[in-house]
């Protein structure tokens, strides 16, 4: 399973979703592409902001695996984690907070670390997939 750091940045965030992960999502059935891409920024954002508190300096380790069945994909942040228990939708006056329930709302069922700062999700290889994740 390819392991990769990245300064939790926004530059360095939006690079390495440009140039490593962006080609491994278009390796999915054409459905699936843009929720695994949404989901997977949603990681990489909650890693950054909530998890590395958007302290630049700070890395976030992302790792994935690319099979016929499936793509893995974990994200590790700095943080000292949190409860992992998924919120509810936040009223639409509320700035953040989707995060984790979009991930969840796509169909995907996230898998949390002990501590709590690193989540994973797999998305299966499935052209009978329709919006969301959801099976047709």
């Amino acid at each position: 399973m390819p392991t990769v750091s990245i300064y939790s940045d926004t530059v360095s965030v939006g690079t390495f979703m440009r140039n490593y992960l962006l080609p491994i999502i278009a390796e999915l059935p054409g459905k699936q592409q843009p929720e695994a891409e949404i989901a997977v920024i949603e990681m990489l954002e909650n890693a950054r902001v909530h998890g590395n508190e958007e302290l630049p300096e700070k890395e976030i380790t992302i790792s994935w695996e690319l099979s016929s069945e499936a793509l893995v994909i974990s994200v590790k942040d700095e943080g000292k984690g949190f409860d992992k228990i998924i919120p509810k939708l936040p009223p639409v006056t509320e700035t953040r907070g989707r995060g984790l329930f979009t991930i969840q709302d796509m169909g995907y069922d996230p898998v949390f670390n002990k501590s709590g700062n690193q989540i994973t999700i797999t998305i299966p290889r499935r052209s009978d997939y329709g919006r969301y994740g959801r099976m047709k």
